[in-house]
């Protein structure tokens, strides 16, 4: 997951407390205290196997030594973002191995980067590989003074350094990558056992210091809906909240085009926009997309450019190389933002790349005030099955409160516009999904110009989700939806002008208090629900 706060959607800079999203390289000051055993040299305390196989013992002289037949690994209990490693190992010639960090596994199965161990001829030890995902990322083919400093059979001295996205590797004081790549900003280390049968491979003085502790996240910002070639006084009322992170969570332009060059002709004009300009410059931006940035009203699978604009979308927001909204069919990702305890994670769904068509109320039999009625047929979707396999990935990674950002409203059913309930089944699954994975989320939505807040309580685990929908930055309703339909709704109404949202996690609480907030283009609020983070966890 695309844990890369503050090295998130390009590469990293430092202002107030963010190595932040835009345009300049540079690495944070950062903090070095003592180091820190990750091994005591007598039991696997701090280390568990989640593989049904491989043996691991410690030895008479301290050391870990890992057999087996097939490849496993041994993993720390801790996770780490910012840090330096050092690991000394002995892999006997035939062997292979490997130093996994900022790693995630579920049961029998690990992936994550990785400081290659090789004792074969190619001599590529010390390169970075991603186990279980890309694969190599810096083979050393080319670099013979890297290649020469691993030694066969021997005792190997490896420090890592991982700091943002600036990723370092040392053997035997040797470096033998120096590179920059924002996928995973934070995860466990691990060893590895490739599964050489009768070969042994020793560890120990395995050590780690933290560099620097993630920045906490109190408040972000977000919104939707902007035609670029309007007026956008919003961003300046925005700015002035100084929030640490804006989502822009869709119809971010009005693209409506199967040409490319007009879609990137309306991103361009965006982009110039004075306030935009300003605000993009000092405060980070995360996005996902929604019809009209991705290219049609109401579009979904059908749409016949979808590659080319995702790449458009990606460029436009700075996405870096090999982050998750590059490298998936569509522009899902996901982040972990701040310390243990009081981690963040922000989810961007992608409801338009997998969506099948929309289903219409036949002609006299209209329930809805929307043309749009539930489609129940078992194949129809709004992720696909790859995203909702991420998802589920996702709902797994540890964190204390989840934000989903969809681009379309998640609890309101009952008006018959662009919403989950068009697709019931998966709105049911992934209302299952969050209590499942032990609630603590909140979903933002936007698209229907309009802001309300919604929230269902699920009653057998005793838990709210809430659906802040923030739409639009200036392309308001004006009024037209008053009225409609929203059993979920915390208020009497919706509010039709130009609005956005906030969402504010005060972690100076034993319950962290949270307030969702919509406001007006002066700022105002105009809606407030207040409540404590166990109201969102499941019992």
């Amino acid at each position: 997951m695309k844990n890369y706060f503050f090295t998130l959607v390009s590469t990293a800079i430092c202002f107030s407390f963010i190595a932040g999203l835009t345009t300049t390289t540079n690495v944070c000051d950062a903090t070095e205290p003592a180091w820190e055993s990750l091994f005591n040299g007598k039991n696997l305390k701090g280390w568990e196997n989640p593989f049904d196989w491989g043996q691991i013992t410690v030895n008479t002289d301290q050391e870990i030594v890992l057999q087996g037949e097939r490849k496993y690994f041994l993993v720390s209990d801790r996770r780490f973002k910012d840090f330096e490693l050092e690991v000394e190992l002995n892999v006997p010639a035939g062997g292979n191995s490997g130093i996994q960090f900022r790693s995630h596994y579920h049961h029998n199965q690990l992936w994550g980067y990785q400081a290659e161990v090789d004792t074969s001829d190619r001599q590529w030890a010390g390169g970075l590989y991603d186990e279980g995902r890309r694969g190599w990322l810096v083979p050393l083919k080319d670099n013979p003074t890297a290649q020469a400093a691993f030694k066969n059979s021997a005792w190997n001295h490896y420090r890592i350094r991982a700091v943002g996205d600036h990723i370092q590797i040392w053997v035997n004081g040797i470096a033998t990558v120096d590179t920059h790549d924002a996928v995973t900003s934070e995860g466990y280390i691990a060893l590895q056992h490739h599964g050489e049968k009768g070969l042994s491979y020793r560890f120990r003085n395995v050590r780690v210091r933290e560099i620097e502790q993630p920045p906490v996240l109190n408040l972000i910002t977000f919104g939707s809906c902007c035609r670029q070639e309007r007026e956008q006084p919003i961003w300046d009322t925005i700015a002035a909240q100084q929030s640490q992170l804006f989502l822009m969570i869709g119809d971010n332009i009005y693209g409506d085009s199967e040409d490319i060059e007009v879609l990137r002709a309306k991103y361009e004009t965006l982009g110039n926009n004075p306030g935009f300009k300003k605000f993009r410059a000092t405060t980070p931006f995360l996005a996902t997309w929604d019809d009209h940035d991705y290219g049609v009203n109401d579009g979904g699978v059908e749409f016949p450019i979808k590659k080319e604009s995702q790449q458009l979308f990606n460029d436009f927001f700075n996405v870096p190389q090999g982050a998750g909204s590059r490298r998936h069919q569509g522009v899902y990702d996901a982040h972990v933002l701040g310390p243990v305890g009081k981690r963040v994670q922000i989810i961007l769904l992608d409801t338009r790349y997998h969506r099948t068509s929309l289903l219409k109320w036949p002609k006299g039999q209209e329930k809805t005030p929307g043309p749009y009625a539930p489609n129940s047929d078992p194949a129809s979707t709004i992720l696909g099955a790859n995203q909702w396999k991420w998802l589920e990935q996702q709902m797994q990674v540890p964190a204390e409160i989840r934000i989903i950002a969809s681009s379309i409203q998640f609890l309101p059913a009952e008006h018959g516009w662009e919403m989950w309930e068009n697709h019931p089944r998966d709105r049911q699954r992934l209302l299952d999904l969050i209590s499942s994975s032990g609630g603590r989320s909140i979903v933002v939505s936007g698209d229907r110009h309009i802001a309300e807040i919604s929230k269902i309580t699920i009653g057998d685990r005793r838990f709210d989700i809430y659906d802040i929908t923030s739409s639009s930055l200036n392309v308001p309703s004006g009024g037209g939806n008053a009225g409609e339909p929203n059993r979920y709704r915390t208020t009497a109404d919706n509010y039709p002008l130009v609005n956005f949202g906030s969402i504010e996690i005060n972690w100076d609480k034993k319950d962290p208090a949270i307030e969702l907030k919509i406001h007006d283009l002066q700022g105002e609020t105009v809606f407030l629900n207040q409540f404590r983070l166990s109201n969102l966890t499941a019992k």
